[in-house]
């Protein structure tokens, strides 16, 4: 992703939330499968570990409610 630092950030955290919500509430996106979306938001928190840890997020976050 080109973009600023801050901007990049803003757009992660993003991402993330989507990520989360849609993989505790598939009602959210019903078209979309609820394992990737699960998928998708682990490996954002892998390759992001400090912004996720920064939002209150953790691996587990999509398996509690």
């Amino acid at each position: 992703m080109h973009a600023r630092p801050e901007i990049r950030d803003i757009l992660i955290a993003q991402k993330l939330k989507r990520w989360c919500l849609i993989a505790k509430y598939p009602g959210v996106r019903p078209d979309y499968p609820r394992s990737k979306a699960r998928r998708n938001f682990h490996r954002l928190c892998a390759k992001h570990p400090q912004l996720a840890a920064k939002l209150g997020f953790s691996p587990t976050s999509v398996y509690t409610l």
